[in-house]
């Protein structure tokens, strides 16, 4: 399939909420008040999800290697970042973070109530559900406008009951709170680029228009600062369902919306260079925050200029860091080459099995 440059725009203003999202990290920051009851940085990880479902509804190999060469790179360079952390700490005489593996062992850091170490890295375990979940339930199949309404109610009454139970980080990584634009992403996997179009400003201001409308509605309702969800504190039963419903449609509206304006912007090369470094940015920016914040933050007293500073240094520094990595690590190569092996070691259980005719 022909590369569609709205998923580069995605990915690469997807990881842009994200990092800026770990530095304007304040529930009452401007940044983080258009996208109530949920953080702004949560829109890049739904953005992130919704390209996952487009790109394997798109992906026609067979699915045993789908699979495969989803997972070997996220889980090569998360692996190696863990183990790379592991050693400083280690020589530090502090702990080794044990909690970074915790992904690599079938995604149950979802299960517990609290973030990796690595707080990023939790992705990596739901990264691995979703491409199973599309493994074992959906793949092959076409997936229609009941599979999204049933997908929204299971996810509404699922993440309701987990957050009534007081594990709001299971609420948020878990498989069941992204369903719905995973499964958008496979519904909508027939959308490509649609080229270059004056009318998608007017998209843009309708789009700001509806976004500052909702950041001063919601802004007057009584939110409690928590994490990863802002808490209503209305003090009756329906409080939390309606939290969980206003989380679903943040995520699904931004997402069409971004996704349909996307669609429409020129094909950019600095927009692709971001898009392709994404996974080393998402793996390695947190890490580097807790290390060197302390020293950027005491280099300016103008708390707004040095955040922007420390944006730009976590996105295109790791970004060009990252692209260098790259020249020296031929993911494909490594990735085919570890596949050959697996194959030969494992043929009964890698092999696809055949159609009856």
């Amino acid at each position: 399939m022909e590369h569609q440059s709205f998923v580069d725009w995605m990915k690469a203003l997807g990881m842009l909420l994200i990092v800026t999202g770990h530095i304007y990290g304040d529930p009452y920051h401007i940044f983080n008040s258009v996208s109530l009851p949920v953080y702004t940085k949560q829109l890049g990880v739904a953005f992130f999800v919704f390209i996952t479902g487009w790109s394997l509804a798109n992906d026609a190999r067979p699915g045993r290697k789908v699979v495969f060469n989803r997972i070997f790179p996220i889980y090569f360079y998360g692996i190696t970042s863990a183990l790379f952390l592991s050693a400083i700490f280690f020589v530090n005489g502090m702990d080794i973070n044990e909690s970074n593996y915790l992904p690599f062992f079938g995604g149950i850091n979802v299960f517990f109530n609290y973030f990796p170490a690595n707080p990023t890295t939790w992705y990596i375990g739901t990264y691995l559900h979703l491409v199973l979940f599309w493994f074992f339930f959906i793949r092959g199949r076409e997936i229609r406008k009941r599979h999204l309404v049933a997908a929204f109610l299971v996810e509404n009454i699922l993440r309701s009951l987990v957050i009534a139970m007081d594990q709001n980080t299971v609420a948020y990584m878990m498989l069941p709170n992204w369903l719905t634009i995973f499964l958008l992403g496979g519904y909508l996997h027939k959308k490509r680029d649609a080229g270059w179009n004056p009318k998608v400003l007017l998209l843009v201001i309708a789009w700001g228009v509806v976004l500052a409308f909702w950041s001063s509605s919601f802004n007057s309702l009584p939110f409690e600062k928590a994490f990863p969800f802002l808490e209503l504190s209305f003090g009756n039963y329906w409080e939390t369902p309606f939290q969980s419903l206003l989380i679903s449609i943040i995520y699904i509206a931004n997402t069409l919306v971004i996704m349909e304006i996307v669609r429409y912007l020129p094909r950019l090369r600095i927009v692709s260079f971001f898009a392709r470094n994404t996974l080393i940015i998402f793996i390695m920016h947190m890490p580097i925050i807790h290390a060197f914040s302390i020293y950027i933050y005491e280099l300016l007293d103008v708390i707004s200029l040095r955040r922007l500073i420390w944006v730009f240094i976590l996105y295109v520094g790791i970004a060009i860091a990252s692209e260098i990595i790259q020249k020296f690590i031929n993911m494909k190569l490594l990735c085919n080459k570890s596949w050959g092996i697996l194959q030969k070691m494992m043929p009964r259980l890698l092999s696809e099995p055949t159609k009856k005719i």
